[in-house]
């Protein structure tokens, strides 16, 4: 029988990327990962979901404990390192989505605790560059 706990007990963020709904995270529980497994993109390590299925996993993880939250600023989110040059230690694993612009290594991060690890190694924050939104 599935253990159930207060919902939004942990806050996963989620972006809304050409139109499909992205978000990273390590859930616990068989249960869980076998209602979400037809949306993991297993190239990527990323969770995606079309917009019509949004709402009915957005309830489910919450039955488990899980608030998935939509970010809707997300350029507070995006680091950027020029091509080429030393990336952030952890930028991959941090990164639910990585696109190249202009020269630059843009990485959608997976939460502001991911932003400041990177830009202390070096990245930056997509707000201080020229860069238009990439995401």
């Amino acid at each position: 029988m599935a253990e159930f706990r207060r919902a939004g007990d942990e806050r996963v963020n989620v972006f809304e990327v050409d139109e499909t709904y992205l978000f990273k995270h390590y859930f616990e529980g068989e249960d869980v990962f076998d209602r979400l497994k037809q949306y993991y993109n297993n190239q990527h390590y990323r969770f995606e979901v079309p917009p019509d299925e949004f709402e009915d996993i957005r309830s489910f993880l919450a039955d488990y404990g899980y608030g998935l939250v939509i970010v809707d600023a997300i350029d507070e989110f995006v680091v950027v390192v020029e091509k080429y040059t030393t990336h952030p230690e952890n930028i991959f694993k941090q990164s639910v989505i990585q696109r190249s612009v202009d020269g630059y290594n843009c990485f959608l991060l997976t939460d502001q605790t991911a932003v400041e690890q990177a830009t202390r190694e070096h990245a930056t924050r997509l707000t201080e560059t020229d860069l238009s939104h990439p995401f």
